[in-house]
């Protein structure tokens, strides 16, 4: 009360909005993981040369965690110190940790033998298993509409890649293996947001990734020229800027209409795989690209048409 003025509550608030806005923080949420998804592809790129280089991928996974501590001590040190990264969520980073070894670690194995594109189709299984466990994790509302979107898109992903004999070999199961791990850090990441920062959540899994690979690298290591180095440095930065993405944006966002987006992935894998590894886009895939960038904006009007509705209501 200000003034003798009765203030509007919460649902009268939400009624003096514009019926057309949307959601602001799934928008922000979409945006994050869109920049997120395309730091991410284009580590994958860069590791797909230094795992055709057969470089041992525990090697690179240690090499790029020992890189980024430097720049996360400094910030520990400037932002807090160690009071700054105090936690008693041990299991939960701990289950972090682990699944951040295993995703990279079987995804890059992939890579050797397995194109950068066809990897990524097999990836997008991902965007189903987040969906699904939304519903009972965070009790979030996923109706048929935003189901059939996110069907489209996958279908849409089968369309670009058309299967090949190569996705019945042991790296498709591989990247099937890494993209449910993936999904674990992604949900793990959602839950360990709601008491601890986005650094806190980085520093450990990154330390946690270095240790880890560093102790099982020591039985393969081998020297690496400069210009290879240079390349785990790119990765480093790139996995450091596409995990906060990540972070931010599953934090503030609902898991069911961030997830469509990964989609966004094929894209940058079309891309990348054309001024990488020179491979020309056939027609099937522009025409897939056309189908997920649809499904994608279909799910955004049902999120606007959803919240228009609850604010009218």
């Amino acid at each position: 009360m200000i003034l003798g003025i009765r203030q509007p509550d919460k649902k009268e608030r939400n009624k003096m909005l514009p019926d057309t806005a949307i959601n602001s923080r799934n928008i922000r949420a979409i945006l994050f993981i869109v920049v997120a998804i395309f730091f991410m592809s284009t580590m994958d790129a860069v590791a797909k040369l230094l795992v055709e280089a057969d470089y041992s991928v525990l090697q690179i996974l240690a090499i790029r965690g020992l890189v980024l501590m430097p720049a996360l001590c400094f910030w520990l040190f400037t932002h807090g110190g160690l009071g700054s990264i105090r936690t008693r969520q041990y299991k939960g980073h701990a289950l972090r940790i682990v699944l951040g070894v295993l995703a990279p670690l079987l995804f890059f194995l992939s890579l050797k033998k397995l194109p950068l594109a066809d990897a990524t189709v097999i990836f997008f299984v991902s965007p189903f298993v987040m969906t699904a466990l939304s519903v009972p994790l965070f009790k979030e509302k996923v109706g048929i509409h935003r189901w059939s979107a996110i069907v489209v898109g996958f279908m849409g992903v089968l369309f670009v890649m058309q299967p090949t004999s190569g996705l019945l070999e042991i790296e498709a199961f591989m990247v099937l293996g890494g993209s449910l791990c993936y999904c674990g850090i992604m949900l793990t990441g959602r839950v360990l947001s709601r008491t601890e920062t986005t650094f806190t959540i980085i520093f450990y899994s990154n330390v946690g990734l270095m240790l880890i690979t560093g102790a099982m690298a020591l039985f393969t290591w081998e020297p690496m020229p400069l210009q290879d180095i240079g390349l785990v440095v790119l990765m480093a930065l790139l996995s450091l800027a596409g995990n906060i993405c990540l972070i931010k944006s599953f934090a503030s966002g609902e898991v069911g209409v961030i997830a469509p987006f990964e989609y966004t992935g094929l894209l940058w894998a079309v891309l990348l795989g054309f001024f990488v590894f020179g491979d020309f886009p056939a027609v099937n895939v522009w025409i897939g690209v056309v189908i997920i960038a649809g499904s994608g904006l279909y799910m955004i009007y049902r999120e606007n048409l959803k919240h228009g509705t609850d604010r009218q209501g």
